[in-house]
């Protein structure tokens, strides 16, 4: 039973997406919204990213505005707001509730209160050196910080403390970053950086820590004060490469039991000490030699741990979380069935590990002409992650490596052989992206584990297990057409195109021989209680061993391939891509099994697909999963060619969803993009509207369209929404475009998902779901309809699509400027006269 009364409910939204911020929060709302709609009260949403599909859900009122104090506070006004919940938006949504309060006025009337966290401890984390002060006299183990404000001061505290420096903004003004100074050159500029984050000029100056170990634990604490962990990981990588940067794994392998119980405890302090109702993300530091531990971070609110965590353990996090919020007791939660009773008060338990790696958008940025500083620091440079599941750390880090990238190629031992030994002991000492196969080069070569450990900091326990890793594919690679090496190879992680690679011949017949062989993978559930107690089981990992737990889940499922992980260019639009079709698949009421590896992804919630199977998405394994479940199609983005070719050569029915391979190339500064949007179900073309784009916006052009004769004898297989570009000299908005003679030949292309979205809202057109109605052969009267009068309805033309504020020079250091409409990382819109 809750103790919180509330009529109106708040959710605040996490924005654009950003270095650090995906789809999490747009999942946590999105699954819990339904919650609290079931037990009587009004929901409602208020966010700017177009990509957000909690915009679309049913269960809320949504407002579509940007995330500013006066938006919230109209919004609080005119919907008789009593409560608000940040802590689902994530730190954005609570740094933005926690300047609305800040600014209420007497004539705003009662302050809503806030689910999760009081008002006082919401403003007390706003402020990081308040907070750490706070934690230290509470007798917790913390890092002495500074604060200071002009230079003078800055540089009197540099005599006091000496380098290495971490040095953070107070106050930021979007995401902070943690900025290591190791030498005296770097200090004013670090400096310089931090006070342009800060909204109040402000920085906070402490000691460095670099060099020790990086875990995070997830808790949660009820009203009563119960708590629980819910998982823990530790990096590879020692602090001073940015946690997003680094490999990371669940759950530890190297942090002795009495440890992780002190940092349990520790984290269970500060939960009781903000009297939390909810999830919290505690990320430590550890000295392997003294054993000091340092609390380095406090996240009362859903990030990116939490959805990881919800992923790798099948532990509900953010149901938990909401009735926590509620002020419901742990004890008292009630889950779905698809849970075991009582659930929610188990702390669950890992039967496997996985492995997380980092996605950069070097390769990206490279095709389009722009160079980036590639060393690896304290900022992020990731744009996105993927997960690979596994019995030991070896088969969760080849399925891990298998999911990060599309071409396995990449990923041979011999990749790294051109590295000189100079360079290489460069990137071991300043590391780069591809970092485990460098380490594995460097074993090859003959380096010693202990002087690896020593230069990397990395745990000696890492370098055994990849000089594990090379000993086995050096020794299939000698043992061609082995049976032995071939189920050797398959039950530590590899791949039948990896296989191939070493043999010198073709995935297929790889693929034959573990067919003649009864070399197949068994699936196990992903349980919270690791099967101890019954549970309708939704979510598969493969392994090799004796007993298979999936079983077909129907004879009409639909079979969806993910976007995997984020990168530019298919980022959270793309994930927003493939949710939507589920949802459709399921209201079209087909079963549906998705196959995706990304934790931030949408399309992994514990309730949007039948099943699913958290799976690298190459085509041995997409089969592997196509003979078990016998779909009647499988629906693929369509930039995954070489995976759509080589399932047609097997002969499944695949239905594409349009995509480009890469991003098309947006306009130049000095020009002006217009681009003919148009839908085709697979038999006719319709025209949809005309969009302006400019370096950095797009907006509808609100005229009248009819179809040219050119696209009337056009005929495009796959549905879905087209376009065709053309540009024009100047960058004046303008009401009324001319589209005659434009050539349709070169210049007619899939529209990118992130255009799609923003579409889809502004005309309230599900154009997504179309295409799926299209795909399979369902489009009813009313689509009909629809698509022959598309030109009498209504737009909503005050918004345009605009570029986030995503701090790309102090990510990356480009050499040119990157336009964030193009490369979807991160966009919002904004209203105007």
């Amino acid at each position: 039973m809750s103790n919180i009364t509330a009529k109106n409910i708040l959710f605040i939204g996490a924005g654009s997406n950003d270095f650090g911020l995906e789809s999490e929060h747009d999942a946590a709302i999105y699954q819990v919204m339904p919650e609290l709609k079931g037990h009587g009260i009004n929901v409602f949403l208020i966010d700017e990213n177009p990509y957000a599909l909690s915009l679309e859900s049913l269960a809320a009122e949504t407002i579509w505005k940007p995330l500013t104090v006066e938006n919230i506070k109209q919004v609080i006004k005119h919907n008789h707001i009593d409560t608000v919940l940040p802590l689902f938006g994530g730190v954005r949504a609570v740094r933005l509730w926690a300047d609305v309060v800040q600014s209420w006025e007497h004539g705003d009337g009662l302050v809503p209160q806030t689910l999760g966290l009081s008002i006082d401890m919401l403003l007390r984390i706003n402020n990081l050196a308040d907070f750490t002060k706070f934690m230290a006299e509470a007798g917790l183990p913390v890092i002495t910080s500074h604060v200071v404000k002009a230079q003078d001061d800055a540089n009197e505290l540099l005599r006091e403390l000496q380098v290495p420096l971490m040095i953070r903004s107070l106050h930021p003004k979007n995401t902070n970053t943690r900025q290591m100074v190791e030498r005296l050159d770097e200090f004013e500029e670090a400096i310089d950086n931090a006070k342009t984050q800060s909204m109040t000029q402000e920085i906070i100056i402490s000691k460095a820590i670099n060099g020790l170990k990086e875990i995070g634990m997830e808790v949660l604490r009820d009203f009563r004060g119960n708590k629980m962990k819910i998982g823990a990981s530790e990096d590879m990588d020692p602090i001073g490469i940015h946690t997003a940067d680094s490999l990371s794994v669940s759950p530890t392998l190297t942090i002795q039991d009495q440890i992780l119980e002190k940092m349990r405890m520790y984290a269970f302090q500060v939960a009781d000490l903000l009297e939390l109702q909810g999830v919290m993300h505690v990320q430590f530091a550890f000295d392997d030699t003294t054993g000091a531990i340092y609390i380095i971070k406090v996240s009362p609110y859903i990030d990116q741990m939490s959805s990881r965590m919800a992923l790798v353990t099948g532990y509900p996090v953010m149901l938990v979380a909401i009735n926590l919020a509620m002020g419901i007791a742990l004890e008292d939660i009630v889950l779905s069935h698809d849970f075991g009773q009582k659930m929610a008060m188990m702390e669950p338990m890992m039967d496997h590990i996985t492995v997380k790696l980092p996605i950069f958008p070097f390769g990206e940025l490279e095709e389009s002409n722009v160079s980036v500083n590639r060393q690896l620091n304290s900022i992020q440079k990731s744009v996105g992650s993927t997960i690979g599941f596994g019995r030991t750390f070896i088969e969760a880090l080849e399925k891990a490596i298998r999911s990060a990238h599309f071409n396995n190629a990449t990923f041979s031992p011999t990749n790294m052989a051109h590295v000189s030994d100079d360079a290489l002991i460069q990137q071991l000492i300043h590391p780069e992206d591809n970092r485990v196969l460098l380490l594995i080069e460097a074993i090859k070569r003959g380096y010693e584990i202990d002087e690896l450990a020593e230069l990397t900091n990395i745990d000696e326990f890492y370098f055994y297990q990849l000089r594990h890793l090379l000993q086995l594919e050096l020794e299939i690679e000698k043992d061609v057409d082995s049976i032995v090496s071939l189920r050797r190879g398959k039950r530590y992680g590899l791949s039948d195109g990896l296989i191939a690679l070493f043999w010198d011949t073709d995935f297929k017949i790889i693929r034959a021989l573990t067919k003649e062989h009864n070399i197949d993978p068994t699936y196990k559930a992903l349980e919270p209680s690791a099967g101890e107690f019954p549970e309708n089981a939704r979510q598969y990992y493969s392994t090799y061993e004796e007993e298979n737990e999936s079983e077909q889940v129907s004879d009409n499922t639909v079979l969806v391939i993910g976007s995997g992980a984020f990168r530019l260019g298919d980022a959270a639009s793309g994930g927003y891509a493939t949710t939507v079709v589920l949802s459709e698949l399921r209201r079209l009421q087909y079963h549906t099994v998705i196959m995706n590896n990304n934790a931030s992804d949408a399309t992994l919630m514990q309730n949007l697909a039948d099943k699913q199977y958290l799976e690298p998405l190459e085509i041995s394994d997409v089969m592997k999963v196509v003979e078990l479940e016998n779909p009647i199609a499988i629906i693929v983005p369509g930039n995954r060619r070489k995976l759509i070719k080589a399932l047609r050569e097997l002969n499944q029915n695949v239905l594409i969803l349009p995509k480009e391979k890469h991003t098309p190339s947006g306009p130049e500064t000095t020009q002006t993009e217009f681009a003919l949007n148009v839908f085709s179900d697979g038999h006719q073309i319709y025209p949809i509207n005309i969009t302006q784009h400019m370096v950095g916006e797009m907006r509808i052009v609100p005229q009248i369209v009819d179809l040219p004769k050119e696209l009337t004898q056009t005929h495009l297989e796959n549905p879905g929404v087209y376009q065709v570009i053309w540009c024009q000299n100047g960058n004046n908005w303008v009401d009324h475009v001319e589209v005659s003679n434009i050539s349709y030949d070169t210049w007619l292309r899939p529209m990118p998902f992130g255009q799609v979205a923003f579409i889809s809202k502004v005309m309230q057109v599900q154009w997504l779901r179309m295409t799926v109605r299209s795909l399979l052969d369902r489009m009813t009267e009313q689509d009909r309809k629809l698509l022959d009068n598309v030109n009498k309805l209504t737009l909503q033309t005050d918004v345009r699509l605009v570029a986030s504020n995503i701090d790309y020079e102090l990510h990356l250091q480009p050499t040119e400027p990157i336009d964030g409409t193009r490369f979807e990382l991160g966009v919002g819109i904004k209203h105007y006269e």
